[in-house]
């Protein structure tokens, strides 16, 4: 039986790196139960950790070393937040693009419209946010009222992201940059 352990995580990391990439989703933060960092650190390395998005922050990009018939390989591990609407925004953004490059596939980057708000953010002073919205009846957008990142709901209400860049408080009727789901599907 395998425990929420350090060298339980590394075991199971190990088996893991036998696939063609590896994608975590928890155990990338700060708490003493979070092993999975670490591990990948002392099996590979991390080409980077934590990234200024709001939800998404404790997001790793990485490496595992092991052997593939008889050859010394790099597995690419993706170590996605724990909390729903994180690994959600952050498949979106970072994870599923990466896929898609290291199997020679097209990428373009989702393309946002500008449209009217008709919510009130103050804005973070520190991260780019992704707030999950829709565009309603009357064409402005709306968010949805509680942008958790522990509320999965809000990804089934949502048609899109309302992109908010750091430091940029927004009142009704100003203009946001709005990106529809289907843009990260447009391959």
């Amino acid at each position: 039986r395998d425990r929420d352990t350090h060298a339980d995580t590394i075991k199971a990391l190990q088996h893991a790196a036998q696939c063609d990439a590896i994608i975590s989703t928890g155990g990338v933060s700060v708490g003493d139960e979070d092993h999975i960092k670490q591990a990948v650190m002392d099996l590979g390395g991390l080409d980077f950790w934590r990234i200024a998005i709001k939800p998404g922050k404790p997001v790793a990009f990485g490496y595992i070393n092991t052997e593939k018939n008889h050859t010394q390989t790099r597995t690419p591990f993706i170590g996605l937040p724990g909390n729903p609407a994180s690994v959600f925004t952050t498949f979106l953004l970072l994870a599923r693009p990466f896929l898609q490059q290291v199997q020679n596939q097209d990428y373009r980057a989702p393309k946002g419209i500008s449209v009217a708000a008709s919510f009130t953010w103050q804005g973070n002073p520190k991260r780019q946010e992704y707030l999950r919205a829709r565009i309603e009846d009357d064409g402005r957008v709306a968010i949805f009222s509680n942008q958790s990142s522990g509320v999965l709901s809000s990804t089934s209400w949502a048609e899109g992201f309302v992109v908010v860049k750091p430091q940029t408080p927004i009142a009704p009727n100003d203009r946001v940059e709005f990106i529809h789901f289907g843009e990260f599907f447009n391959d």
